[in-house]
């Protein structure tokens, strides 16, 4: 692993430490890799980096399970409609949020379905659910839970076994509209950490599901209007993007520059901004590293926009990159949701989901460089 995302003592994470690569001890390294960046793009931030590691040649997009025809994709499944969150557990297995559907879906790294779907609940009444982020969840807390959904109409989920879904946490009466999730250890505790993109907040529960608010979560730099849209932990900090809300707050309004990404302490205090307008585009993707670049590259962060389908690169420090490429321009991937990459099983795939046609499909594939 790069020594930029060298693992930190436990003790340092609980504690809600930021690691390594945020403190000065560590300039010289940083030093060495934006000399590295400079050399690929001439001086020029936003010109595509297209001669690092992370960036060189362009990618291939294979789209290995549909909801229907139209996508060139090797399986259809019809459950996978609007496939947003991720979730790779100790087996390898993609659990997958398929909101349109109200269920997740479990396929290996190829696309077959492993085991039938989960139904995921509303705390409004009979209809399914929409299940939006996803957490393995890899600790005894949470009463046991393997895998924990956040839901747009306010619920946070969790799976142990059978085929549904049990609600732990209903915040619909106070208008929650959850779309990420992320699990963090703060002094010793574990904690959900969900975006409220309606309020504008990142809600709290402990690993009793229970709402807390003593973690402030606050930026009054971000322009009113944007509201948290992602969240994921990387190396014990959370790096949270920000979206512009739409009309009713319910919904992002995409557009060129309507972007944020800051990084927080479990603690809920501010590290700082990590990047801001530019090329973000509605973003809500987020993954650590490149892959088919390890070790180099996991000193890279990739933001994938929903609004426009890009993939924008960032370094550590958040010195822009560059977008991910595909021919003679970037990637665009309609309606694209996660990103997961640097998997073991398939250490040269970044996986996507994404809900194209203004969310009416889903779509589960990967990119690789070629």
């Amino acid at each position: 692993m790069s020594a930029l995302f060298k693992k930190q003592p436990a003790a340092a994470k609980s504690a809600g430490t930021p690691p390594k690569f945020f403190h000065a001890g560590m300039a010289a390294t940083v030093i060495s890799f934006l000399l590295t960046v400079t050399s690929c793009h001439k001086g020029d931030p936003h010109q595509a980096c297209v001669q690092c590691d992370c960036l060189g040649n362009t990618y291939k997009q294979t789209n290995l399970v549909a909801d229907t025809n139209g996508y060139n994709a090797g399986r259809i499944d019809r459950r996978l409609r609007n496939a947003w969150g991720i979730a790779v557990g100790s087996t390898g297995a993609f659990r997958i949020s398929a909101a349109g559907n109200g269920a997740s879906v479990v396929y290996d790294k190829n696309g077959a379905t492993l085991r039938p779907p989960v139904f995921i609940p509303s705390p409004l009444g009979k209809n399914p659910g929409s299940p939006t982020g996803v957490v393995f969840n890899n600790t005894t807390s949470f009463k046991g839970a393997r895998f924990i959904f956040a839901t747009e109409e306010g619920a946070i989920v969790s799976w142990t076994s059978g085929d549904t879904a049990v609600i732990q946490a209903n915040r619909a009466a106070f208008n929650a509209v959850y779309k990420g999730i992320a699990l963090a250890s703060d002094s010793g505790k574990q904690y959900i950490y969900a975006t409220n993109f309606h309020n504008g907040t990142i809600d709290v529960f402990d690993s009793a599901y229970h709402y807390i608010n003593t973690k402030p979560f606050r930026d009054p730099t971000v322009p009113a209007g944007f509201a948290p849209f992602n969240i994921r932990n990387i190396e014990g900090v959370l790096f949270v993007t920000y979206a512009k809300q739409g009309p009713g707050k319910k919904e992002d309004q995409a557009g060129p520059g309507y972007g944020y990404v800051n990084i927080y302490r479990p603690n809920g205090t501010l590290v700082r901004r990590f990047a801001s307008g530019g090329t973000l585009n509605s973003p809500w993707g987020i993954t650590q590293g490149c892959s088919g670049t390890w070790p180099f590259n996991d000193g890279v962060i990739l933001i994938g926009n929903f609004g426009d389908g890009h993939i924008n690169a960032y370094s550590a420090g958040g010195t822009y990159l560059g977008q991910l490429q595909k021919g003679n321009g970037p990637v665009i991937i309609d309606g694209l949701w996660a990103l997961e990459s640097n998997l073991p099983s398939a250490p040269n795939q970044l996986f996507f989901t994404a809900g194209p046609d203004d969310e009416k499909h889903g779509l589960f594939g990967y990119l690789r460089k070629n």
